[in-house]
């Protein structure tokens, strides 16, 4: 169906139709309702072309964001922004255009910014800013940033408050009793990094705890960057009771360093990650972490960024989204082992009772045992299909023994296995 069918079904001129779809105040309530009943009716859906003609805009939006390996889709934090930006300009009508760009490209940037094709320009990151803004302010493009950068204050942006998660995580670690915390920052010159760092200083100056440079590090976001940094700390006897992770990725990566070395989380060592990104929950145990409302804030980008297409002259604006705790009765409950996860714990200082060295020996070498004869434990039901002279029942019995000493299940009748 096409607009002049509109227009003829409706009994008006297709300039009526146009104004309809367009908003236009300038209709009569009856025009405006018969051309409404007719697009309800077959369902009609505009031309995107004859749209554009129409307004005089394109409906596309360039989205710009850093190239960083894998990690720029890997990353759970990036498919989070990227589903609130897209389904955002789905609601409002608008196309997507998705581009990783780096300072190796500059050529190819510069293109893309002057590209007349696109309505407005997301970018994301500081990274981004640095490379493109400079040509956007020039060309009067409307533009969003998503982080803060003070350095471009003409472009409207949309953060959280960086600060105040951090002096959440900061704060939670202090009510469990931990004293000697580590920092697992982002890069030193990311401003949202710098400020998660003040927050949680903050918190930890309040309870009378300052931060030794020894257990501070910088990553840059990734899990790699976060195991490797535990792994080097655990290597060099120099481990925090907790830590403080600027992302959950770094947190995953340390997680899984702490693992390996043998450290008990959270028995002796906790972790706080910041972002809470749904794989934060399958970790074991669950990792405990600071919200920050990602998806929102790619809406947010899209609506602020809309606003200023639709106004001539918009005045810059900067939204700032508040973080949150995960369950806020875990991290704002009184300091017991159950704020940690499901598995519990008690966080190792003035409240753990002192082990001996030997206890604490004989805990890891049980720990070890079990991780190294644990695959070696094969279910009776795959050890029926090889054809040994032994009965079933007595291999099952001579398995069992083993099985009992060294896994955790509740025992059970040896007839159980056959």
């Amino acid at each position: 169906m096409t607009i002049d069918q509109v227009a003829e079904l409706a009994y008006v001129s297709r300039s009526v139709v146009s104004r309809v779809l367009n908003d236009h105040p300038n209709v009569s309530e009856e025009a405006r309702e018969r051309v409404m009943r007719v697009i309800e009716e077959h369902d009609y859906r505009p031309s995107s072309v004859a749209r554009s003609l129409a307004t005089d805009r394109s409906f596309e939006i360039s989205v710009l964001t850093p190239r960083r390996g894998d990690e720029s889709l890997a990353n759970g934090y990036w498919p989070l922004l990227y589903s609130g930006l897209f389904e955002r300009c789905l609601e409002r009508g608008y196309f997507v255009s998705l581009s990783m760009v780096s300072d190796r490209m500059e050529d190819e940037i510069e293109d893309r910014a002057r590209d007349s094709r696109f309505d407005g320009y997301v970018l994301v990151t500081t990274e981004v800013t640095d490379l493109v803004a400079s040509t956007l302010e020039a060309d009067g493009a409307p533009t969003v940033l998503i982080g803060q950068d003070t350095s471009w204050d003409a472009f409207s942006s949309v953060d959280i408050d960086n600060e105040q998660g951090g002096y959440e995580a900061g704060r939670h670690l202090c009510d469990l009793g931990y004293e000697e915390i580590g920092l697992i920052l982002g890069s030193r010159a990311l401003e949202e990094s710098a400020h998660r760092r003040q927050g949680v200083e903050r918190a930890l100056s309040e309870a009378g705890i300052a931060v030794s440079d020894r257990h501070v590090a910088e990553g840059d976001y990734s899990q790699e960057s976060g195991h490797s940094i535990v792994r080097a700390w655990a290597e060099q006897g120099r481990m925090p009771r907790a830590l403080f992770c600027a992302s959950d990725t770094m947190a995953m990566g340390a997680l899984l360093a702490l693992n390996e070395a043998g450290y008990a989380v959270p028995d002796e060592v906790a972790i706080v990650g910041f972002d809470d990104l749904p794989a934060a929950q399958y970790t074991i145990p669950p990792l405990t972490t600071v919200r920050q409302p990602v998806y929102e804030k790619g809406q947010a980008a899209i609506d602020l960024l809309l606003d200023h297409i639709e106004n001539a002259e918009p005045d810059p604006e900067h939204t700032e989204l508040e973080p949150e705790a995960r369950g806020a009765a875990e991290l704002r409950g009184p300091a017991e082992p159950v704020a940690w996860g499901r598995h519990g714990g008690t966080p190792r200082g003035r409240n753990r009772r002192r082990t001996s060295h030997h206890e604490d020996r004989g805990r890891g070498l049980g720990r070890t045992m079990r991780r190294l004869l644990t695959p070696l434990i094969v279910p009776t039901r795959v050890w029926k299909r090889f054809r040994f002279s032994v009965p079933i029942a007595d291999r099952s019995c001579a398995f069992y023994s083993v099985r009992r000493c060294f896994s955790r299940r509740p025992a059970v009748p040896c007839d159980a296995f056959s």
